[in-house]
């Protein structure tokens, strides 16, 4: 997966509640933006999506499909978020915002995420005129729970309230994770919901979690099967990594086996977006 480094700062799980509490966020909207297209965009680049403690948000070669699923809690890859013209996953943006005292003193973690998503939502309307339309639907998921023999997560790591605002030296950083199926699932410090919401990214519906366990834990987990057969034709790949080896397990036994988690298909209600309406940004 070509973005796949960039991801873990993409998936920070907070639930919607927390992202439209009026007790935390405050102002939502920067001051100042930069939006242009990224120059250059056919050469290989990384993507970078990061805002300061000052309140400084950079975004480089980024499609505006991340952009959009970053700013509603969505997998990149997933089937919650749809519509939209072609380009919407095809272009790619810079953008330079800055906010001055965005984040008071004292400010958690996720009430740091929760106003950076807000502010990128009134961003990206007033300068896309993105337009999204949320609904609920009954439909089929995966609904994940505590497996037969109970939960395998081990230890809490950590608090919510001593998780750091930004990335320290040592790396640790609540509530992002990386890796892929090939990988495996790897965080430091992460709930259940960030790890329904980075698994949904290989499934093939949405995946909902209702454990209810709280807490924050350190995970690990082997890599596993594609639920995508190879097409036909196809020449099965080679590698450590090799998604199609028959060989390896399915993702609902690496679950159940290693994080004590069972992933059962089964209809749920699902909080999906559709993108109504969004142009190319004008000239800045």
């Amino acid at each position: 997966m070509r973005y796949l480094s960039m991801f873990v700062l993409l998936t920070t799980a907070f639930s919607q509640d927390q992202a439209s509490s009026p007790t935390t966020i405050g102002r939502v909207s920067f001051e100042v933006a930069s939006v242009k297209p990224t120059a250059n965009a056919g050469e290989h680049r990384p993507m970078r999506f990061a805002v300061s403690p000052g309140g400084q948000l950079t975004v480089a070669n980024m499609p505006l499909h991340w952009l959009i699923a970053n700013a509603y809690n969505v997998p990149f890859q997933s089937s919650r978020l749809t519509g939209g013209p072609g380009w919407v996953k095809s272009e790619a943006f810079d953008i330079q915002a800055v906010a001055p005292g965005m984040f008071a003193p004292g400010i958690s973690a996720n009430e740091r995420e929760a106003r950076t998503r807000l502010m990128l939502r009134a961003l990206l309307a007033e300068r896309f005129g993105l337009v999204v339309r949320s609904e609920v639907r009954e439909m089929p998921a995966y609904v994940m729970a505590p497996g037969k023999k109970g939960p395998k997560l081990g230890k809490i790591v950590t608090e919510e309230k001593d998780c750091p605002l930004q990335p320290p030296d040592d790396g640790f950083y609540c509530h992002h994770m990386n890796g892929d199926m090939g990988r495996g699932l790897h965080g430091q410090a992460v709930d259940m919901s960030d790890i329904a919401l980075y698994v949904e990214n290989w499934m093939d519906r949405p995946v909902v979690d209702q454990t209810g366990i709280q807490g924050l834990y350190k995970i690990d987990t082997e890599g596993w099967i594609s639920m995508t057969p190879l097409a036909p034709g196809q020449a099965m790949p080679t590698g450590p990594e090799n998604v199609h080896d028959p060989g390896r397990p399915s993702v609902f036994t690496v679950f159940e086996e290693t994080l004590g988690l069972k992933l059962e298909p089964k209809k749920a209600k699902v909080e999906m977006f559709v993108i109504e309406r969004v142009e190319r940004p004008s000239a800045n």
